[in-house]
Parts: C-alpha cells; sequence; structure tokens
C-alpha cells in the first residue's frame, strides 16, 4: 500500500469502439481509473503533470476473457489517454503459467516455450540417445541440438497445420522430383499443390484470362443499353491461395536432419528405429518416430514432478500472487509501446466493428492456434 495502490475492473470494461466520450466517461470502470490516474481526460482536460503514477500496470486472466479485457483496456489507452502509451507509463503484467513442483522445491514458468524446455531437460537429465547404427550414446550437447532440431521440425509442422493442411497429407504431396508444395491455390473450386513459383504464377495468369472471359460473357449476356458503367468495369479478384511455408525454411531443416541421416519424412511416419532411448541403467526403449522420441523425453520429464497450470490471477493464494505477480524485485512486466496499441486497435476495430469479412478472416486464420482454451 505504501508504494502501489490495485483497482479491481469487475467483468468487461465498457466496449469503446462506438461509444462517445460522454458516455465512456459515466462508465463506473472508466470513472474509477480516471479518477485514480489523477491526470483527466480528453483534450480539453487531459494533463500528463498530475498523473499520480508511471507504472500503470494491467493484470488480467491467461484465458479468452482476461485477452479481451486486456485488449480493450489497450484500446482505451490509446485512443483517449495516448500520451499513457507515448510516455512508457503503460504496462502488462506476466503472471506465470506453470507452477511446477518436485519434492519441496518449485518454479514459476512463464510460457509454453519455457515449459516445453523444461520438460526436456528434466527428461535427458537420465535419458541418453544412441542413434541407429551408432555404438556410442550421443553427447549431451549433440542430444540438445538434436531436441532443438525436433522442435523446429514441430514449428515448421504447426504452421501448416494451422494453414488447414494436415502434415501427413502435405508430407505426401511430393511430386516425381521429391519436391514440397511451398502453395496450395484454390482453382475452380478445387485446391491444388503448386510446386514452384513459375508454375504459380502461370496459374494466376490462367486464373485471370479466365475471370476475364467469365465477365466477358456474363456483359454479353446482357443488352448494351441494360449496361451501366459499374457492370462494364472489370474488378479482378485475387487467386484464392495459401503459401504454405519459406523455402529457405524448408531447406535449412533438411539440411540439418540429414546431418543426422534424418528426413522430414521420418517426423510422425514410422520407418523402421531411428534411435534407442537408454536410461542410466542401461534399459534400452526403441523409438520409430522423431515425434515419438521427443514425446517420450517429455513424458520422462513428467516423472516425479508436479504441474500447476493457471487458468488466472484468482487462482493464486495471496502469497503466491505477491511472488510472482506484484513483487517489484520478482515480477516481469512488459512495457506496452505505441506500436502494441495500435496493434490492438486494430485488432478491436476487427472484431468489433461493422466489417464482417476482415473479422471471418482472421477467426479463420487464428482459430488452429488456439491451445488450452479456458471457457
Amino acid at each position: 500500500r505504501r508504494f502501489q495502490a490495485i483497482l479491481p475492473i469487475r467483468g468487461k470494461i465498457l466496449n469503446v469502439e462506438k461509444a462517445r466520450l460522454e458516455k465512456i466517461l459515466r462508465n463506473e470502470e472508466v470513472g474509477a481509473m480516471v479518477s485514480a490516474f489523477g491526470c483527466g481526460i480528453g483534450q480539453d482536460s487531459f494533463n500528463l503533470e498530475k498523473l499520480r503514477y508511471h507504472k500503470i500496470i494491467i493484470m488480467t486472466d491467461a484465458d479468452v476473457d482476461g485477452s479481451h479485457i486486456r485488449t480493450l483496456l489497450l484500446t482505451f489507452f490509446y485512443r483517449h489517454m495516448p500520451a499513457l502509451v507515448e510516455n512508457g507509463y503503460i504496462y502488462i503484467a506476466q503472471p506465470p503459467l506453470y507452477r511446477v513442483s518436485k519434492k519441496k522445491s518449485f518454479q514459476y514458468i512463464h510460457t509454453e516455450k519455457e515449459m516445453d524446455a523444461h520438460l526436456l531437460k528434466l527428461g535427458t537429465s537420465d535419458l541418453s540417445l544412441r542413434l541407429l547404427g551408432e555404438g556410442d550414446l550421443l553427447p549431451k550437447e549433440k542430444l540438445q541440438e538434436l531436441l532443438q532440431l525436433i522442435l523446429d521440425v514441430e514449428s515448421f509442422m504447426t504452421t501448416i497445420e494451422r494453414k488447414g493442411v494436415p502434415f501427413c497429407d502435405f508430407l505426401l504431396a511430393k511430386d516425381d522430383l521429391g519436391r514440397l508444395p511451398p502453395y496450395l491455390v484454390t482453382l475452380r473450386e478445387e485446391e491444388k499443390f503448386v510446386y514452384s513459383s513459375d508454375e504459380f504464377i502461370e496459374l494466376k495468369r490462367e486464373y485471370e484470362q479466365e475471370e476475364r472471359q467469365k465477365h466477358a460473357a456474363a456483359l454479353a449476356s446482357i443488352p448494351l443499353e441494360e449496361q451501366t458503367e459499374e457492370m462494364r468495369a472489370f474488378v479482378l479478384r485475387s487467386l484464392p491461395y495459401l503459401e504454405l511455408y519459406e523455402p529457405n525454411t524448408l531447406e535449412r531443416l533438411k539440411s540439418r536432419l540429414s546431418s543426422f541421416n534424418l528426413t522430414l519424412d521420418q517426423y510422425n511416419v514410422p520407418d523402421g528405429k531411428l534411435f534407442d532411448c537408454v536410461s542410466e541403467e542401461g534399459e534400452c526403449f526403441p523409438v520409430f518416430s522423431l515425434k515419438e522420441g521427443v514425446d517420450f523425453i517429455r513424458v520422462n520429464g513428467r516423472k516425479g514432478i508436479e504441474i500447476q497450470r493457471y487458468k488466472g490471477l484468482g487462482e493464486m493464494n495471496a502469497d503466491q500472487l505477491w511472488e510472482t505477480t506484484m513483487d517489484p524485485s520478482k515480477r516481469t512486466l512488459y512495457q506496452v509501446n505505441i506500436s502494441d496499441a495500435i496493434e490492438a486497435d486494430k485488432t478491436f476495430t476487427m472484431l468489433m466493428g461493422e466489417e464482417v469479412p476482415p473479422r471471418k478472416a482472421f477467426i479463420n486464420q487464428h482459430a488452429l492456434a488456439v491451445k488450452n482454451l479456458d471457457i
């Protein structure tokens, strides 16, 4: 209380997308914030010198509602108190996602990526790998290099699958030259894999020609006296396509895999034994795909530990909340810059505004990326 204050926001803050400033100020939660800050609001009343706090920290749950409230608040500050953002006074608390306990010790972990790295570190503390045809165990540094490579393949796979293409289907789409398709084109209501930039450019040319012919045929079916300028104007719609990956990314992955005598196909398609996981006692566990290997190590890393995933700050007791999120000597904060606020404003306008197509495209693009959805 001597150096920081907490202002609870109950429920969702007012949707500022369509509300006038007068209505915004009548909102109880907004009014409480403006009063607490002490600097006023609006062109005529705002005075930065009267601001009581130079660290305004947004603390929300790690779920969909929390993300929504955070976006509302960032949009509010950007539109009605931009000087707070411009001067670096707005922060976002970074509470941990996990608490990992082992016997009497514990640690907090903030991201999914950190959690995965922690499990792999624990999982290899008493495990080693022996590649097929190799007599010796992989040195620890080579083992970590291989695990990072498998994680990069996982990330590549996720990129493909987020675009609606199952990774197995992608791998099976190799052409006769062994090339994987960098593009997926929708032409004549059918999806088609495309294997080179030249092929893509040719398909695009064919598509544009067909669209012009369709327009000309449709126009010819209308009597000349009934045609309008709007009808005669040809508007070319873009060829529907997805760029599945960056070619350089794929080539680097293939090169790194080949240094271990491995291929991309071996990520999740069993093709005989790839390597053995070997315990400290010398027990061997055969592994038949890269995915199976990294999953085995993750499972091994979970042995003997307790993992608690926090949905929100309300799930922590007072001591945990202080230790992870409020203690200035330990907490992690993200300072919001103007580009963050602009991005939040764009997202908010898209999701709450009148335009349906961009909202639909955003949902389609990001729906598959959602993990651990809390509702």
